[in-house]
């Protein structure tokens, strides 16, 4: 791809069996084998994942793994810049349970001070389904949270990525009351899709505050299928982020399929693609 500025990752556990059935969550077996099939595949990353199934197991709660996470993104030449906070979909930040949000707040504190020792810069936090800020009252708690968390952001030198299914006219209300440059938007392009909102509508209004991309492909019916086979305009949308001069990475959480491995391969080569015509 030559020297390339935007960097292709896929998600942590795309590259293994599915754990439990679920199509998202930490491969606790196979996680070390990831790095090596990651670079077969041609990714430059991969992006951590963080959930409640095997939370204390996952290494990035322990300092032995850290070095071993430390000397696999080494041997592989794959970073770990992000991690997805799937844990917080489950524990809400905004919950109006008061130990939960108390539980949940210790770990994204924890999670700050963790991620910087093996090289996650971002930290990505889903506001979706029962974590979601269609409430007003959620609006004004994560509100506050992330404004009082920025000059510990940027003491430990992390980007909080939030994803959310709020509208564009909403999502910059909400944007317009945090203005630091430490809190950003993961845009996932397959969730656009699948909620009815359109790229022109989204990326001209806050592509500026986008730090990471996640591509998938949804319809409105199917939250995942195979890229090009659902209703996101890919064209559109890599057009609309060269006119705003995205330079941040792309994650594939594409679909699952019968041969996880061959999927990673072709849904690089079609992110490939779209970088090589419209960012390159």
């Amino acid at each position: 791809m030559g020297n390339r500025i935007n960097k292709i990752g896929i998600m942590q556990g795309r590259l293994s069996p599915p754990v439990n059935g679920k199509i998202q969550a930490f491969p606790l077996k196979t996680w070390k084998d990831e790095f090596s099939l990651a670079k077969e595949c041609g990714f430059e990353l991969i992006e951590w994942v963080v959930g409640l199934t095997d939370l204390e197991q996952n290494p990035i709660f322990s300092p032995q793994n850290h070095r071993e996470i430390i000397r696999l993104q080494k041997k592989y030449q794959s970073e770990v810049p992000i991690i997805c906070c799937d844990y917080f979909m489950e524990r809400p930040l905004n919950s109006e349970d008061l130990a939960t949000r108390i539980e949940a707040q210790g770990m994204l504190i924890e999670l700050m001070m963790l991620c910087p020792e093996i090289g996650i810069r971002y930290i990505e936090l889903p506001f979706i389904g029962k974590s979601g800020l269609e409430q007003p009252r959620s609006v004004v708690s994560i509100t506050k949270l992330l404004n009082n968390i920025v000059p510990f952001a940027e003491k430990q030198e992390v980007y909080i990525l939030i994803e959310t299914s709020l509208s564009p006219k909403r999502l910059v209300a909400f944007l317009d009351q945090i203005p630091s440059n430490r809190i950003q938007i993961n845009y996932d392009t397959g969730n656009s899709a699948y909620w009815g909102y359109k790229p022109q509508d989204e990326i001209p209004v806050y592509g500026h505050r986008i730090g990471n991309i996640h591509i998938k492909d949804c319809t409105s019916k199917d939250y995942t299928v195979p890229l090009g086979k659902g209703d996101v305009d890919f064209g559109l949308t890599f057009n609309l982020l060269r006119d705003i001069g995205y330079q941040g990475n792309f994650v594939l959480q594409t679909a699952r399929g019968d041969d996880d491995l061959q999927v990673a391969k072709t849904s690089y080569q079609f992110t490939c693609h779209y970088i090589q015509k419209y960012l390159h």
